[in-house]
C-alpha cells in the first residue's frame, strides 16, 4: 500500500468484499447498457425514441430518490441492497429470455428499464451511505476513488465486451451474463458483516424527507455541487451521444461502438489510476474545478472531429479529467455532510446525478434532431463551461476546499 495510497481501504475487510463484488456485476450492468441502447436504436432508427429510453429510466429515480434517502437513513442498508440487487438480476434475466425468443419489442425493453432504475433509486443511497461503516471518515476518498474504479474498468471491459458478444452470438446472450454476474455482490452482501444502523428519534417518512432537501438546499457547498452534477449529468458525453457519433457521424458498427465507449472507459481508468497513486488530494476544490475545464475542452473536441482515432483520443481526456472531477465532487459532498442525513443528501445528489443522467438521453435526442450531432455535443460542452465558471465565480468555499482534517482515526469495521 506504501507505493499506492489510494488502495488503502482494501485493508478493511468488507470494503474488499464490496469492491470484488461490485467489480464483477458493473462489468456485467456497462455490458447490458452497451446492448440495449444498440439494440433499440437498431430497433428504431430514432434519436428521439432512443433518448426516451432514458427517460423512462430517469421518471422512477425523480418520483422515489428522495424517499430513498430517508428509508436509507432508516433500515438495515445491506439488507436493502440484497432485495434491489436481486431484483436486478431477475429483470436482466427476464428480458434476456424475450430477447431470446425473438419476440423483444421497444416496449419490453422500456419496461426493463423502468424496473431496473426503481431498483436503483433505492439501491444508489445505500450503497454511498454505507461507506463509512466500510472504511474510516480518512479513507472516504480513497473509498470513492476506488469506487469510480470499478465504475470505469467496468466502462472499459463491459462495452467490448458487448460488442464481440452481440456480434458472435446475437443480443440475448449478454443479458443472460449480465444477470449471473450480481452473483458476485450478493455473495459480498450475505458475508459482510457491517455494524447496525445507529438507533435515533424517528419522523414521518415525509418529515424526514423534506428535513433532508431543506438540509441539504441549506448548505450553501452542497447546493452549489448539486447545480455541477446537475448540469454534468443532463448535458455530458452520454451513450446515447455516443452511439450517434457512432452510427451517424463516423459510420461504425457495434464493435466500433464497443471501442469508443471503452476508450471513454479507459482515459477514466488512468484518472482513476492517479488518484490510487497520490491518495488522498488535499485540495479538493481546487483540482475539482481544473477537472471541470479539462473535461469541456476534451468534450468540444470529440464534437468537431471526423477521426475515429481523434473521437477515441477525445473520449479517452474526456473521462481522464471526469474521474478526478467527479471523484472531487462526490468527496466533498460526503465530508460535508453530517452522519445523520447522510442518506437524504445521497439520494438527493444522486436524483440529480442519475436521474439527469437518463434524462439526458432525451436531451440528446432532441438536440440532435434539431441541431445535428456536432452543434449539440458544442452546445452540451458550453453549457457545462459556463456552469462551472457561475460557481467559481459565486462560491469561494467550493473552489478553495481543503480537507485539512488529521487521519489518525480507526474505522468501525474491522481491518482484514
Amino acid at each position: 500500500m506504501r507505493f499506492a495510497p489510494g488502495l488503502a481501504p482494501l485493508r478493511y475487510r468488507d470494503f474488499a468484499l464490496y469492491f470484488a463484488g461490485l467489480a464483477v456485476s458493473s462489468c456485467g450492468t456497462w455490458l447490458e447498457t452497451t446492448l440495449t441502447t444498440w439494440l433499440l436504436y437498431e430497433i428504431t432508427g430514432s434519436p428521439l425514441l432512443l433518448g426516451l429510453n432514458g427517460l423512462m429510466r430517469a421518471v422512477p429515480i425523480f418520483a422515489f430518490g428522495l424517499l430513498a434517502g430517508t428509508i436509507a437513513d432508516r433500515v438495515d442498508r445491506r439488507r436493502l441492497l440484497l432485495f434491489t440487487q436481486g431484483g436486478t438480476a431477475l429483470t436482466s434475466l427476464a428480458l434476456g429470455v424475450v430477447v431470446a425468443t425473438g419476440q423483444v419489442q421497444v416496449w419490453h425493453i422500456y419496461a426493463a428499464g423502468v424496473i431496473s432504475a426503481t431498483l436503483g433509486a433505492f439501491d444508489a443511497p445505500a450503497r454511498r451511505a454505507m461507506y463509512l461503516t466500510l472504511v474510516p471518515r480518512s479513507q472516504l476518498q480513497n473509498a470513492d476513488t476506488l469506487n469510480a474504479g470499478i465504475f470505469r474498468i467496468s466502462r472499459l471491459v463491459g462495452p467490448v465486451l458487448a460488442g464481440i458478444l452481440i456480434v458472435a452470438v446475437g443480443p440475448a446472450i449478454p443479458y443472460f451474463v449480465n444477470s449471473a454476474s450480481f452473483v458476485a455482490i450478493i455473495g459480498a452482501l450475505l458475508i459482510m458483516r457491517t455494524p447496525p444502523i445507529v438507533a435515533r428519534e424517528r419522523g414521518s417518512l415525509w418529515a424526514e424527507t423534506v428535513d433532508g432537501v431543506r438540509y441539504t438546499l441549506g448548505k450553501s457547498v452542497l447546493a452549489h455541487l448539486m447545480v455541477l452534477e446537475s448540469i454534468h449529468s443532463l448535458f455530458s458525453a452520454n451513450a446515447a451521444l455516443v452511439t450517434i457519433f457512432a452510427k451517424d457521424v463516423l459510420h461504425v458498427g457495434p464493435e466500433g461502438l464497443g471501442l469508443l465507449l471503452s476508450a471513454l472507459g479507459a482515459g477514466a481508468l488512468v484518472g482513476t489510476g492517479s488518484l490510487v497513486v497520490s491518495g488522498d488530494v488535499l485540495r479538493k476544490g481546487r483540482w475539482m474545478m481544473v477537472a471541470g475545464y479539462g473535461y469541456v475542452a476534451a468534450f468540444g473536441l470529440f464534437a468537431w472531429s471526423a477521426s475515429f482515432e481523434l473521437s477515441a483520443i477525445a473520449l479517452a481526456l474526456i473521462g481522464l479529467a471526469d474521474s478526478w472531477w467527479a471523484t472531487m465532487r462526490n468527496s466533498i459532498f460526503q465530508l460535508q455532510t453530517d452522519e445523520a442525513y447522510r442518506g437524504r443528501t445521497l439520494s438527493a445528489f444522486l436524483l440529480v446525478g442519475r436521474g439527469l443522467a437518463q434524462a439526458s438521453q432525451l436531451q440528446t435526442g432532441v438536440a440532435v434532431e434539431a441541431l445535428g450531432p456536432p452543434v449539440a455535443a458544442t452546445v452540451g460542452a458550453v453549457i457545462i463551461g459556463v456552469a462551472i465558471v457561475g460557481v467559481n465565480a459565486m462560491d469561494d468555499e467550493v473552489r478553495s476546499f481543503r480537507d485539512a482534517r488529521t487521519v489518525t482515526e480507526e474505522p468501525d469495521a474491522g481491518a482484514s
